[in-house]
């Protein structure tokens, strides 16, 4: 297993629990008119739940997305999400090679499934994460607009790079 993917997640659900660590449970849960009614906590179990469907469906060598469990215990208590994160980093710190797969997908015109590996779908899985972070970081400033938020927050790494080559220039 790719130590340094590991260490991204790691890093990314830190950053999370620093950006969350004022938010109540009932702002966690919160509908919100900015996200058309969905709340910081249902993004946030949204992206957690991949990485649980890419964890407990790889041994039997596919991984489906849409078989995620909508847990609401994750989308309604910020612990609960955080307790499940740290779950994710210690079941990758555990894992083997790397692992050939089968990503499964329904567009409406069947079945589909499409060659990948563990460490193609813990990538996609980090930049998922990313985008919804950018989200989250939205909500987040919009219910406590002078929170401190790290400037990377929500920010794919390209993204970071290429503004430094910028400001180098």
């Amino acid at each position: 297993m790719n130590r340094e993917l590991i260490q991204v997640v790691e890093d990314l659900f830190q950053s999370l629990r620093g950006a969350m660590s004022s938010i109540t449970k009932t702002e966690f849960s919160q509908p919100m008119e900015l996200y058309s009614g969905s709340t910081l906590g249902q993004h946030t179990r949204h992206f957690v739940e991949f990485f649980q469907c890419l964890l407990q469906q790889s041994p039997a060598g596919v991984v489906n997305y849409d078989k995620r469990e909508r847990n609401k215990c994750i989308e309604e208590d910020p612990k609960v999400a955080f307790e499940a994160m740290e779950e994710i980093v210690n079941a990758l710190g555990s894992r083997g090679d790397d692992l050939a797969l089968k990503l499964e997908s329904n567009y409406g015109s069947g079945l589909l499934q499409i060659s990948t590996t563990f460490e193609r779908e813990l990538v996609f899985n980090i930049e998922h994460t990313v985008h919804h972070m950018a989200l989250l970081k939205i909500g987040l400033k919009h219910l406590h607009p002078d929170v401190q938020i790290a400037e990377g927050f929500g920010v794919a790494c390209s993204t970071q790079r290429h503004k430094e080559e910028i400001c180098v220039r």
